[in-house]
């Protein structure tokens, strides 16, 4: 996956076709930790687009990253994963004020909220979510928004692909909506495999759309990266 990541990268001429961002947490890859894989990023001398961590763990905190996501968990009730990420909370402050005085360079806080919308899923069964439907997802959006969000991410349940957001596009349509009224980027993720799910993500209102599960276990993550980024570009062109 890195050296995929590496080639998009340093082999592309046309920063049109580049990821829009690059996010780093949980991954099969990361086995050396959060802030090791960010040193590997940054080695290659090339100008990255911004690097966002979304740790899953208080030691995942990098201050190699542009952007760290601070989440309000929706749909989630586990109450020891709310007391982690509190604690992580805390823990990203406390270093964000100990590198201040050095004049260190910290991520960017950007706070969002995030639905985990299936239960089943690896990321579901560790936040307890509960199954809803595209109504109620949405009304329980409505009701713990939060004025400090910049972001609101759907994600489907990573590693299932039985389940993809793509599948709710309707729910993508009518949370966009809110969004744009708050002046919120729209964030998608989760069981995405094929273009046209990309394309049609895209056409529904994803401002960002995160693609993991699918590229770490392809034998070629470059080619399939490659596509995805071309979908992105040739929609938006198209809608323009």
């Amino acid at each position: 996956m890195f050296q995929a990541l590496k080639g998009i990268l340093t082999e592309c001429e046309d920063s049109t076709k580049l990821p829009l961002e690059i996010w780093v947490g949980d991954s099969s890859e990361i086995y050396r930790g959060v802030h090791s894989y960010l040193k590997r990023l940054h080695q290659l001398e090339i100008q990255l687009p911004p690097v966002v961590i979304f740790p899953g763990h208080p030691l995942q905190i990098s201050s190699l990253a542009d952007f760290i996501q601070m989440p309000t968990l929706l749909n989630t009730y586990r109450f020891r994963i709310k007391v982690v990420l509190k604690l992580g909370k805390k823990y990203h402050w406390l270093m964000k004020w100990c590198r201040r005085p050095l004049g260190k360079h910290w991520p960017i806080d950007r706070k969002y909220g995030y639905m985990v919308l299936s239960p089943q899923s690896s990321v579901g069964k560790k936040l307890h979510a509960k199954e809803l439907t595209d109504d109620q997802a949405y009304e329980e959006i409505i009701y713990k928004w939060r004025e400090y969000w910049s972001m609101i991410y759907l994600e489907a349940g990573s590693g299932r692909f039985g389940a993809s957001i793509a599948g709710r596009l309707d729910l993508v349509r009518k949370v966009k909506k809110i969004a744009h009224e708050k002046k919120a980027i729209l964030i998608t993720g989760g069981g995405i495999r094929t273009k046209v799910q990309v394309e049609d993500l895209v056409k529904a209102g994803s401002d960002l759309i995160v693609i993991s599960s699918v590229l770490e276990k392809s034998e070629d993550p470059k080619t399939l990266m490659e596509q995805f980024l071309e979908a992105v570009s040739k929609t938006m062109e198209k809608s323009l």
